[in-house]
């Protein structure tokens, strides 16, 4: 968990009963940050297919929560012709809607991705934007990301270590202790 000016926010695997909360929150991006996490310009419905299809792709995806909302989305997907699991390459990508940015919550889901990405074999991890997203290439470099622009595109590339039996001993208790928040997020309430 992180420290947010409004409040803690609670970093987590996303699953498939996630996958309402997932939609709105691609629905809630304004057009700059859907320009700017697609490369391009994108409609809303097609932003919501993506969003209602984003948990059944291959890799992870963990989410951000600020008073139980959806606030933040970090990708972990596999980089290539890869067709199970994720090789030694991966590709991340991020949102963090407009008024909850620049209070930490993109680092916070790109360590996690970059422990989860670690511990499933990926050496590097690789984060492509457009060379104008400042923020973003700020948050690149930052986690020491090789960066490169070329036109108007920009390519970070996160050289990972290899896991150690501590870090995936710390990763196993963490995914556990994800999947217990994300069992008792998900359970109805009692009335």
């Amino acid at each position: 968990m992180i420290q947010h000016d409004a409040g803690p926010v609670l970093i987590r695997r996303l699953w498939p009963a996630d996958r309402a909360a997932v939609e709105a929150h691609f629905a809630r991006l304004d057009p700059e940050s859907r320009f700017d996490r697609f490369m391009g310009v994108v409609s809303r419905e097609g932003v919501r297919a993506y969003g209602a299809s984003a948990l059944t792709r291959a890799g992870l995806v963990v989410g951000a929560f600020l008073d139980g909302e959806l606030r933040g989305i970090g990708e972990l997907r596999p980089a290539g012709r890869a067709t199970h699991g994720l090789p030694g390459e991966g590709e991340a990508a991020l949102t963090v809607e407009a008024p909850y940015r620049r209070r930490g919550i993109g680092t916070a889901l790109a360590r996690r991705l970059c422990a989860a990405a670690r511990h499933t074999g990926v050496e590097r991890l690789h984060l492509r934007t457009l060379a104008g997203n400042r923020a973003l290439l700020g948050l690149a470099a930052r986690l020491g990301a090789d960066l490169s622009v070329a036109g108007r595109e920009a390519h970070a590339v996160l050289r990972l270590a290899p896991p150690t039996p501590v870090s995936v001993w710390a990763d196993t208790l963490d995914a556990a202790f994800e999947a217990a928040l994300a069992m008792l997020s998900l359970r109805p309430a009692r009335i």
